[in-house]
Parts: structure tokens; sequence; C-alpha cells
């Protein structure tokens, strides 16, 4: 979707291994200008496995498994799904693991 002079791009990303998304709330893992989490369901292959992240996981018979509306409260864990809207530097920074997140404390 073009957004005034950049893109915004909608995916579905596993928390798991995600350190700008596990262990963060709804509200802690928003990063202004990169990406919100729209929504979050349940991881569709265990977090452990070698899947891709995907929009597969979407559409499941006639149901998104996906709560549209998840509490700023909610905790992120691995075996969640996330289905955020991002930049593209966002969703490079999220795939590639690349900059941690400015608020982040715990390293």
């Amino acid at each position: 979707m073009p957004v005034e002079r950049g893109s915004l791009l909608f995916t579905c990303v596993d928390v798991a291994g995600h350190p700008e998304l596990e262990g963060r709330s709804v509200h802690a893992a928003f990063r202004e200008n990169e990406w919100r989490v729209l929504a979050v369901g349940a991881a569709a292959v265990p977090p452990t496995s070698a899947a891709t992240d995907t929009l597969a996981g979407l559409w499941l018979r006639g149901r998104t498994g996906f709560d549209w509306r998840p509490a700023q409260g909610r905790v992120l864990r691995a075996g969640d799904r996330v289905v955020p809207a991002t930049t593209r530097r966002g969703l490079d920074i999220l795939i590639a693991g690349g900059q941690p997140h400015p608020a982040d404390r715990r390293s």
C-alpha cells in the first residue's frame, strides 16, 4: 500500500527469535516509522521449525485465528505469530534482526 513517498507492507512474522518482538508487549513492540503490530495469533508451525515468515497462516477454514484488536499490554511469546504493518526498512530490521530497539535495556 503506497503511503506518501514510501510503501506500507503487511506480512506474518513468527515472534520466536525476534528480539524486537519476543517478550515485549504489543505496545512496547511498536517502533515509530518502522512497524506496528496489527494482529496476534498462534504460530502456524512450532517455533523451532525452519519455516519462513509468510502470509500462509492468515486464513484457516473461514477464520483468521488472529486477534485483530490485541490488548496493548499483551506480551508476545515464542508461540505467537503477528501481522505487522511495516515500512520496507522496518521489515528488513524485523527479518534480519538488525538494529536493537532504542528502548531496549536488556542488552
